[in-house]
């Protein structure tokens, strides 16, 4: 669909370089943490060692004016776009000296490309390198994979140390969709369809329980499940391997073999029409992470094809 793939990582560097003495300590976390094109984003100087800095000073690789001097530790772009990409510099100063956190801002732009699990095992998988910054009352978790397997397997795994199956979406049968919440699931039937992709959709909201899944950009019926549960956010996610530990215990027998595209994960409920923007990789609103600016490891034998 011809959109050029900028092929350098957004897991940029969180460097910060202490201050003499090692009294000041400074790095730089974006807003959301996987950066979306054409989305807001924001930078913001960390500081520790030193609570009353007097000044941030904003500065980028190339150009020659500073971009913000002053007392905002924030810089914001609205919206991000490619104009923006490059190597950002904060320098923050205050009374105990001067602390200097670097970011690259790249992005890895996975549009018209695929992770091929090519065959069973049990250590090959892909790792989300991003996770939510806060516990979760409300998500949506979106992907498209493509397989004649008949057995069950793990599409998407996200584990706490609390739960395994925190997040699970999960395939027993090709007419079959099981999505769990804190260990607990529903069940969606579906059409079976081994001659073309599927691309799915579940999301969650604890107040009032209410699941709501898609197919192809299809609302299935509403489901309750977990009502007023709380997702926890220091998690593993992992593609193609259903975690029965914290960031393992895989069973080969669970594993996917074939095609998974398009992830993204919002920490809201999604709509009709938004999830009909995310089957095209336009997402809107902007995810916690997505397929436009994929944060991934590749584990064992899976590969990246257009």
């Amino acid at each position: 669909m011809g959109t050029p793939r900028l092929c350098l990582l957004v897991l940029a560097g969180l460097f910060g370089l202490a201050a003499p003495e090692g009294k000041m300590t400074a790095w730089i976390q974006p807003y959301p943490p996987a950066p979306t094109m054409y989305h807001q984003l924001m930078l913001s100087c960390e500081v520790t060692g030193d609570a009353s800095v007097k000044e941030f000073l904003w500065e980028k690789e190339g150009s020659h004016d500073p971009l913000q001097k002053g007392q905002s530790n924030v810089l914001i772009f609205k919206p991000f776009n490619e104009s923006h990409l490059g190597t950002y510099t904060c320098t923050a100063t205050g009374p105990l000296g001067t602390a200097v956190a670097t970011y690259d801002l790249w992005i890895d732009d996975l549009a018209n490309q695929v992770f091929v699990f090519p065959r069973e095992t049990k250590d090959s998988y892909v790792l989300v390198r991003v996770k939510p910054e806060q516990p979760l009352l409300n998500f949506t978790v979106c992907l498209r994979s493509y397989t004649d397997l008949t057995r069950p397997h793990s599409l998407f795994s996200y584990a706490t140390k609390a739960q395994d199956n925190e997040i699970l979406l999960f395939k027993p049968k090709p007419t079959e969709y099981r999505f769990y919440v804190g260990g607990k699931f529903v069940t969606f039937r579906v059409p079976e369809s081994f001659s073309k992709s599927e691309h799915v959709c579940a999301s969650w909201e604890s107040p009032s329980s209410i699941v709501r899944f898609w197919l192809n950009g299809t609302p299935w019926p509403r489901k309750g499940l977990q009502k007023d549960y709380v997702v926890g956010a220091d998690a593993v996610i992992t593609l193609g391997q259903e975690q029965d530990v914290f960031g393992g215990g895989f069973d080969a027998r669970q594993s996917f073999v074939g095609e998974i595209s398009d992830v993204y994960m919002w920490d809201r409920e999604l709509t009709t029409g938004e999830v009909r923007a995310a089957m095209y990789n336009s997402p809107s609103p902007a995810p916690i992470f997505g397929w436009r600016n994929f944060p991934y490891k590749i584990h064992g034998e899976v590969y990246l094809k257009g």
